[in-house]
């Protein structure tokens, strides 16, 4: 029987179904057995020919076979997709989208979808108008299959085929390849722990409708939570106001959301205990306003004063109470004297390991970061918040063995 890890592509009628080559071309490299399956429309798009020559294997195009002798052939709808390790759609389309959020197998790609088995790791990879992408109906749809285990990489914002620019550009395939490549890697390594994680910025209210606040988009406390749920992890996320787009969306996570840093710290405080591992990626505010109205302030001709007292430190306050087998992970903003900071943030507030960044990092897609220890620093360079966040769990689950 063949050890090779396989993974089922599912290719939609969009324009970017010409992507899914490279897709194709590159898994097959790395050693993935790769089985590919086409709509009617996408073939409009690109060959199968294109396909079979780059996987070495016939590509599947219907579902009702004119001749057919083996169980495969009969079944194009179940075979491969019961037995593959994963399953991608490169383009997902919006109809393709709604047809498996809704349980609709009626041509080849929804049955295939619906015909997986449930250890395999599913990915959405959307690719539409921004007018299509944003219509309440498609996001209800991606936050349906989200509860079912498919994983949305992208879309990103850019130039669509259409002319128009905005949210809807398929990811490149090379980010689709390192997140398949790196799921399969990392498969279960942290199966059966529970992740407790902190993420996004929290609001200060002065009044009843302005608060302090800062540029922390959620974007690695995503990334983070993915690849924690990827590791097989359980995950409780409790978050500050981010965007739908930058909270991670799975069943094996509960989410929770806040507003305030004493908001996020009593909620953190009441599953702690429970937690195996604890990631502080949260920006949390180190000061609120002493008094809060409760109405909109109104302007004044001389200015206003709040006066601003400290929040309780999070990270500090629940290190006093490590339990022997806890991991608490910290996340480090340093504009200057980064890794002494580090290292006394890892010694003040029991820490087993920080992620040191600066501020290029701060609601970006990418940052500079080192995986900082008492007595070790690596420097993971200017990286994808993806690759930040598999290399903490890839130390995760080492440390977890000792």
């Amino acid at each position: 029987m063949s050890t090779k890890k396989s993974i089922l592509l599912l290719v939609s009628g969009g324009v970017a179904a010409y992507k899914a080559v490279t897709v194709a071309s590159k898994l097959t490299q790395a050693g993935i057995e790769v089985h590919v399956a086409m709509s009617d429309s996408a073939q409009n798009f690109v060959t199968p020919l294109t396909f079979s020559s780059v996987i070495n294997k016939d590509v599947i195009t219907t579902l009702f076979a004119e001749s057919a002798e083996t169980k495969e052939e009969i079944f194009p709808h179940l075979y491969p997709a019961t037995d593959v390790d994963a399953c991608c759609i490169v383009p997902a389309t919006a109809n393709i989208i709604g047809k498996i959020a809704n349980g609709i197998g009626d041509e080849l790609l929804s049955t295939c979808a619906l015909s997986l088995p449930d250890h395999s790791f599913r990915y959405i990879c959307p690719a539409m108008n921004v007018e299509m992408w944003e219509q309440s109906i498609v996001q209800e749809n991606v936050e349906r299959l989200s509860k079912h285990n498919w994983n949305m990489i992208g879309p990103d914002a850019g130039t669509l085929a259409c002319g128009m620019t905005g949210y809807g550009r398929l990811s490149e395939p090379e980010t689709i390849i390192d997140t398949i490549l790196t799921d399969l890697k990392h498969r279960d390594k942290l199966s059966g722990k529970r992740v407790l994680i902190l993420s996004g910025p929290t609001a200060e209210h002065f009044d009843a409708v302005r608060y302090l606040t800062n540029h922390s988009s959620g974007r690695m406390g995503r990334a983070v939570a993915d690849a924690a749920i990827k590791a097989g992890a359980d995950v409780d996320f409790i978050t500050g106001p981010v965007e739908y787009i930058n909270l991670p969306k799975s069943p094996r996570i509960n989410l929770e959301k806040v507003q305030s840093a004493e908001q996020m710290y009593q909620a953190a405080k009441a599953k702690h205990k429970a937690a195996d591992i604890v990631i502080f990626v949260a920006a949390v505010a180190d000061y609120r306003p002493e008094e809060t109205a409760d109405h909109k302030l109104s302007k004044k001709a001389d200015g206003i004063s709040i006066k601003l007292i400290p929040n309780t430190d999070i990270a500090a306050s629940l290190g006093k109470t490590k339990a022997a087998k806890q991991i608490h992970i910290g996340f480090a903003m340093q504009t200057h004297d980064g890794l002494e900071n580090a290292r006394r943030k890892i010694s003040s507030k029991n820490f087993d390991a920080i992620l040191l960044n600066g501020l290029d990092s701060f609601a970006a897609e990418k940052g500079n970061y080192s995986l900082v220890t008492e007595d070790s620093e690596e420097d993971l360079g200017i990286v994808d918040k993806r690759h930040c966040a598999d290399v903490l769990i890839n130390y995760i689950s080492e440390a977890s063995k000792s």
